[in-house]
């Protein structure tokens, strides 16, 4: 059937408001899509971001401890005068308040990295593998700093308490385990992934093998 020339217009316009409808349709789909994208990736690096800052704090404050009481204990060693030591041994304090103040904030940071809402796993392991050794390592100092302002040897109190070794688990296992949380927080872009539970294990694990010592 033949049709007339206004059917034929009509049909036309139509087609041109049906293509018009669908462009204007898949804009604002594209539109509301790329939105949506994009507000998910800026809220995935905002929580990794945060995430990471304080990784970073804990970091700094883990090795500031450290090389505080490095400092101190090399001044016992090679018998500094009592000034520099008490100076070094101040300095040591400050951080050891610093440390303590900031402790519970930094296990509510690993646990947050690890994605649970009450005591996980890798906290107790950060008590077991650093808080106890710091503090072990805070105990040893201060006898031997107490024994050279009573004027008297503190090498032998270093030697029991084996400071050597302390401080280097400190160092090895700090690394890692700053190192398996900062990890931790890196951006997956796939939607609804994050650090899975065997990443979290395998995180575990090289923590456990970077901080355990042989016994015996």
């Amino acid at each position: 059937m033949v049709k007339l020339p206004f059917a034929l217009l009509q049909d036309g316009r139509t087609t041109r408001q049906t293509l018009l409808i669908f462009t204007l349709a898949s804009a604002i789909i594209n539109g509301l899509v790329t939105a949506s994208v994009g507000a998910w990736l800026a809220q995935k690096y905002a929580t990794a971001q945060s995430r990471r800052q304080s990784i970073n704090g804990l970091s700094t404050l883990l090795y500031e401890r450290r090389i505080k009481a490095g400092l101190v204990v090399s001044s016992l060693r090679r018998n500094g005068e009592l000034d520099e030591i008490r100076h070094r041994k101040r300095g040591y304090d400050e951080t050891y308040v610093d440390w303590n103040k900031n402790l519970r904030q930094n296990l509510f940071a690993i646990r947050e990295v690890m994605g649970e809402s009450e005591f996980s796993h890798l906290e107790q392991d950060f008590e077991k593998y650093v808080v106890d050794p710091l503090s072990r390592i805070d105990s040893c100092l201060t006898r031997a700093y107490d024994q050279k302002i009573a004027n008297q040897d503190p090498l032998p109190q270093l030697e029991t308490c084996r400071m050597a070794d302390l401080y280097q688990l400190t160092l090895d296992c700090g690394a890692s385990f700053t190192n398996e949380l900062y990890k931790l927080t890196s951006v997956r872009l796939l939607p609804f992934t994050g650090a899975t539970e065997i990443d979290r294990r395998a995180a575990r694990a090289r923590i456990a093998k970077a901080c355990e010592r042989p016994t015996g």
